[in-house]
């Protein structure tokens, strides 16, 4: 979600701290669409924040109330470290960890990157994932003889572009999984966008898999972008569904938040046509919209430090919670920034919850230590 250099920026600090105090116990990417412990709280770092909604808060956090059965998180082969001192804070109330993520070679075969087989053997080890699910993610990107191929979707088709094939695959993805020593499988493979043959394929491979998990008793993960065409294909209800909630702005986009409560009741209304259990997945950080047209991924650190370098002012976006604010650099150039802090995850998940979905992941552990 190979994707390490897009997304060592990404950011998910300050994750639900509010969350848990009010009793709730409970998606990697490209640049071109979609991204993904006992909480820690960084300081502001000398920022000047101005909440936009201070009475809404109070709704929101009534709304909150309701009990997660499972709160998830994806834990990054890259970062290690700072991945571990996260989990380490959030302890028991992770319920399932998803280990991103397992990719392709040349030839198209699976694997897992070193890091992460010895990330699963320490923490295992080290008794960190008793109790908890444990998944291996796998994304189609493929690693070329020069570079890498992120959101390969030729990969796609030569991995399941005909139920022999998608069968193979899904046998290899079960075995690779097994020899981690993860209980579950997901599967994340993004960009197929408005390919509807590759839908199709797509939606025979998960039916595929379906089956052979359910056969071993082994859970299934699938995480959709939020333009996938969901209602126009027949699902199993085995899988547990993901829904990716982030990037409505980002790259490409004018500035704005990662999401808003309006999309994500759009969103929450877009799973109601899939048969099995729903999870609804939050990406903390923000971007740097520059008014040359770059656009930069941030996280909390980030921000803070721009806020205290340019003696700006954050305020609070009242139809997103989401965090904003504007500078201008060294050159001149004119800046707006958007971010999430706590209070933005915690207004999110209140409003999939007043939607009746009570399970929630969040991208990513680590980078906020």
């Amino acid at each position: 979600m190979l994707q390490c250099d897009n997304m060592k920026k990404r950011f998910i600090g300050l994750i639900l701290a509010a969350l848990f105090a009010v009793g709730i116990t409970g998606c990697g990417n490209t640049a071109y669409e979609d991204e993904a412990g006992e909480v820690f709280i960084i300081e502001d770092k000398g920022a000047h924040i101005v909440s936009a909604h201070e009475e809404a808060q109070e709704e929101v956090l009534s709304a909150s109330k309701v009990s997660i059965p499972d709160f998830g998180v994806w834990y990054p082969y890259w970062d290690y470290d700072t991945a571990t001192a996260e989990l380490d804070n959030y302890g028991a109330r992770v319920n399932t960890i998803c280990f991103f993520a397992a990719y392709y070679d040349v030839n198209n075969k699976a694997f897992i990157p070193e890091d992460t087989m010895s990330t699963f053997a320490q923490l295992n080890g080290s008794g960190r994932l008793g109790g908890k699910n444990t998944y291996l993610t796998f994304v189609n990107d493929k690693l070329l003889n020069q570079g890498s191929s992120l959101k390969d979707t030729a990969l796609l088709y030569e991995l399941i572009g005909d139920s022999d094939r998608a069968a193979a695959h899904a046998d290899e993805i079960i075995s690779l999984t097994r020899s981690l020593g993860c209980q579950g499988i997901e599967i994340d493979y993004e960009a197929i966008k408005k390919d509807k043959a590759l839908w199709g394929l797509f939606n025979s491979f998960v039916n595929i898999l379906s089956e052979k998990a359910a056969a071993q008793g082994m859970p299934l993960r699938i995480v959709f972008e939020p333009s996938a065409p969901i209602s126009e294909f027949g699902w199993s209800s085995y899988p547990e569904y993901v829904m990716m909630c982030y990037n409505l702005h980002g790259y490409g986009t004018a500035p704005g938040p990662k999401a808003n409560n309006e999309w994500l009741k759009g969103l929450c209304d877009k799973m109601k046509a899939l048969p099995g259990t729903v999870n609804m997945a939050f990406a903390n950080g923000g971007f740097d919209f520059s008014a040359n047209g770059d656009v930069k991924q941030i996280d909390y650190r980030d921000a803070a430090a721009l806020i205290a370098a340019h003696s700006a002012s954050a305020q609070r976006d009242p139809a997103s919670a989401a965090m904003y604010f504007t500078y201008t650099d060294e050159s001149g150039t004119g800046h707006e920034v958007w971010y999430a802090d706590e209070e933005t995850i915690t207004t999110w998940t209140g409003v999939v919850n007043s939607c009746g979905i009570s399970r929630v992941t969040i991208w990513r552990l680590g980078g906020n230590i």
